[in-house]
């Protein structure tokens, strides 16, 4: 048995996890938290141990013997047991599936059609090329006049891509598969209206998306998602995440409500909006960042069902877990428990440790600089009270 390397071991707060990317992401794969023996068993399967293998070596490192070797084995079992039942384990050698392709070639789409925008989103130049009619209208009050500098072209193509090898499979779900093929991803939506495929280069200045006519309002708000991916992609290796929350401007200072889909997020800031008079900034998604010391939430397109976007820059108060409740109450927590907390609200894409580490780090930061707290509560007046005094407390 071997390690699953879609498992990734890292200290949070000095805290040992095992936290998934890739493909264990897609799956829904939960982190795990580790003690010592843990994370150190956990490292000595890199490579193919069988357990007596394991208990030979626990055994060295943390000096038992004699009558102590059965107890070791029982809790080496129990560990193997519960690493089995998550998903961290393998019984046979990854190969290709759990791989990243080799170094290659740049890949050099087609130019599109005839029309061309530029777009300025969270201080990042956007070049949209292609028919005018598949360009998603959401992007309109985004757009800008001949910035300096492009960080990224999105190329929208009107003909099949040409051949160019599948790559090494890193995500395959129903919604999205990823492949590795060397200098770019190739990105698949199988569940998208029109798009054939996708393709990102690795340094996210170029994306292409090539599609089928005719342009529909179905396609053109598969692009908008899909190019959703691209610009995330892209903000991450710029130090940005983006967090699933509903956002609203509170005391000259943003404040994110984050919540799995239906926990009652929007239901809550439109209470903040009806009691307190706050203006609601984005409805479902907002992108974060840290300037030098200060953290901050730039506005973006994507915003769910809502409607509510912006194209503003804010400071950063802090981000308030939602959980539903009879009873409206704040719970402090750990340092290690706002990372991961956070972490898991986050859909950047994590799919190489690489770029789950990114986000990590810039997460580790932005916690040392707001309020991160859980917000037990009901649908009332009282919880935006309850909140409203955590916030009030918080600030100077």
């Amino acid at each position: 048995m071997r390690q699953n390397p879609c498992f990734y071991l890292r200290n949070l707060a000095g805290v040992p996890y095992l936290l998934p990317f890739g493909q264990a992401q897609a799956d829904f794969k939960r982190s795990m938290r580790l003690n010592e023996t843990g994370a150190f068993l956990w490292e000595s399967l890199a490579r193919d141990r069988s357990e007596e293998e394991l208990l030979e070596t626990c055994a060295r490192r943390f000096g038992a013997s004699g009558g102590e070797l059965p107890r070791l084995r029982a809790d080496i079992r129990q560990f193997l047991s519960r690493l089995a039942e998550e998903g961290c384990l393998l019984d046979e050698p990854p190969g290709e599936y759990f791989t990243e392709g080799k170094p290659g070639p740049r890949f050099d789409p087609a130019r599109p059609g005839d029309s061309a925008r530029y777009l300025s989103i969270a201080g990042l130049n956007l070049l949209l090329e292609g028919a005018a009619d598949a360009f998603p209208e959401e992007f309109r009050i985004f757009e800008t006049v001949n910035p300096r500098g492009i960080h990224q072209t999105l190329r929208l193509i009107c003909e099949p891509p040409k051949p160019a090898g599948e790559g090494a499979p890193l995500i395959r779900n129903r919604e999205l598969m990823v492949f590795d093929c060397g200098g770019f991803y190739s990105l698949r939506f199988p569940g998208a209206a029109g798009i054939t495929e996708a393709r990102l280069q690795k340094d996210g200045s170029l994306a292409a998306f090539y599609y089928k006519p005719p342009c529909t309002a179905d396609l053109r708000e598969a692009l908008f998602h899909g190019i959703r991916l691209a610009f995330l992609y892209l903000a991450l290796n710029h130090r940005y995440v983006a967090l699933h929350s509903a956002s609203l401007l509170y005391r000259d200072k943003i404040w994110l409500f984050s919540a799995p889909s239906g926990t009652g997020k929007s239901t809550h800031t439109n209470l903040w909006h009806r009691f307190v008079s706050t203006r609601l900034v984005n409805g479902d998604l907002n992108l974060l960042a840290m300037e030098g010391e200060t953290p901050l939430v730039h506005g973006i397109p994507w915003c769910g069902t809502s409607g509510i976007r912006d194209t503003g820059t804010y400071p950063l108060g802090g981000i308030l877990l939602l959980k539903q409740s009879a009873k409206n109450r704040v719970e402090e927590l750990s340092p290690e428990e706002k990372i991961l907390l956070i972490q898991q609200r986050l859909i950047s894409p994590f799919w190489t440790a690489g770029m789950l580490e990114e986000s990590l780090s810039l997460v580790e930061k932005l916690t040392s600089h707001i309020l991160v707290c859980r917000l037990h509560c009901t649908i009332s007046e009282d919880a935006v009270k309850t909140a409203k005094g955590r916030i009030d407390s918080f600030l100077p």
